[in-house]
């Protein structure tokens, strides 16, 4: 027998040629979970307008042996009066953090951090952009941001220093932004945080290898001006907090 879900009256037929208890570690899969909750919010709040005959698993990453990293399963959706499909392919990865630390010193322009690193799908071998790392679930997401600086960046930023902009811009409305929400089910909260240093110790931070080695990151750190940040990468994070920070500078400073 299937597993299957209850998306909102509908009892929804897991595919794919997958073990039952494969099949079972995605149901448990967090971002699976709220994607479940999420729908059926949305087909309570539209009447039921989609009919979703089945959800077909077609790849199952881990991370190490057991912890399931990304999904990519094809939803097969259907507008109920019209019979039409709606596109339901997703990669599905959950949510994740984002942080643009803006250096400040007496005297000097500001600077933003930005790490290089290999990003093979792009493909680029020294791809400049924010520091960022995936949610644990824990939904402590100024927690995260301030692991994923200490293990990217190197250095220490209490929670209380990091500004969630996406939580000010948005409230509970949206759970971050969507950076492509056509194929995948991502979202990220973007911080902000504003640390004064010496202009010395922000000088030794150009070119730092940083990142956990026994993860496979291996990164650089690059330092651009403020002002100029925004032509110094195509980073879709950075372009996103450059314009949330404009945007609610008065809340922010």
């Amino acid at each position: 027998m299937l597993p299957s879900v209850n998306i909102a009256l509908q009892k929804v037929p897991l595919t794919g040629s997958f073990a039952a208890h494969e099949l079972a570690k995605v149901l448990s899969f967090q971002p699976f979970q709220e994607w479940v909750q999420a729908f059926t919010k949305q087909q309570e709040t539209r009447q039921n307008e989609m009919n979703v005959s089945s959800i077909d698993i077609q790849s199952i990453d881990y991370f190490g042996s057991e912890k399931i990293g990304f999904v990519k399963f094809k939803a097969n959706v259907a507008f109920k009066d019209t019979g039409k499909n709606a596109p339901g392919i997703v990669f599905m990865r959950g949510g994740a953090v984002s942080m643009m630390i803006i250096l400040r010193a007496k005297g000097e322009e500001d600077k933003v951090i930005l790490t290089l690193q290999p990003r093979v799908p792009v493909p680029h071998l020294s791809f400049p952009e924010l520091p960022a790392g995936m949610l644990d679930g824990s939904g402590n997401f100024s927690g995260t941001a301030a692991k994923e600086i200490k293990e990217e960046i190197g250095i220490e930023i209490k929670e209380d220093e990091l500004i969630d902009m996406t939580q000010l811009a948005y409230g509970d409305k949206w759970k971050g932004i969507y950076p492509s929400a056509g194929g995948s089910d991502e979202f990220l909260r973007l911080f902000v945080c504003i640390k004064e240093m010496e202009k010395e110790e922000i000088n030794k931070m150009e070119g730092k290898l940083t990142g956990l080695r026994d993860q496979g990151e291996s990164i650089t750190l690059k330092l651009v001006p403020f002002k100029d940040a925004w032509k110094s990468s195509p980073d879709a994070k950075l372009l996103s907090s450059l314009a949330l920070y404009h945007a609610l500078k008065d809340k922010i400073l």
